[in-house]
């Protein structure tokens, strides 16, 4: 018999693995758009301090400035991307979950059907066992008759022997 849990754990176990698999190239691009936010953090840090220092030029402010909206818009369009993958991604996961709860469905269907045979198998078997005792205690009671039946045989045998007997004795 197939155990419930058993069932469960494989159904839990294939779930995750296949998440794990599917999550893979989304952890990658999460890792990639930190590194640019890190990225930008820094040159937003390096372009305040130019800003404090009188010597810089406003060319390379200005130049700056388009570079790291440049950065921002990259990274904006990521994060969409990103988002995007992960919908899609929970949705996959979501299908494989439904997919897999019914297999695990299916199989305890057919576990409960396999234990719903074994119990009328039993029954039967029950039902065979009586029959064959009432069988045996028929054939016990035959066998009674038989004797009591050859029993009286013999006794009406004695009885017309006797009586064979006590008519060809002459009376005295």
């Amino acid at each position: 018999m197939v155990d419930k849990k058993l069932v469960e754990n494989i159904a839990k176990s294939k779930v995750e693995e296949e998440l794990g698999e599917e999550l893979i190239p989304l952890r990658a691009q999460l890792q990639q758009m930190q590194s640019t936010l890190s990225q930008l953090q820094s040159q937003q840090q390096q372009q305040a301090s130019q800003m404090m220092s009188p010597s810089s030029s406003s060319a390379m402010s200005s130049s700056g400035q388009a570079n790291g909206t440049q950065q921002v818009n990259q990274l904006l369009q990521q994060m969409q991307q990103f988002r995007t993958q992960a919908q899609q991604q929970q949705q996959q996961s979501f299908q494989q979950l439904q997919q897999t709860i019914q297999q695990v469905t299916q199989m305890l269907g057919t576990v409960a059907q396999t234990i719903q045979s074994f119990s009328v198998l039993a029954q039967m078997t029950q039902q065979i066992d009586q029959s064959q005792q009432q069988l045996q205690q028929v054939s016990m009671q035959q066998s009674l008759f038989q004797q009591q039946a050859q029993a009286m045989q013999q006794q009406q045998t004695a009885m017309q022997n006797q009586l064979s007997q006590s008519n060809t004795t002459p009376m005295q």
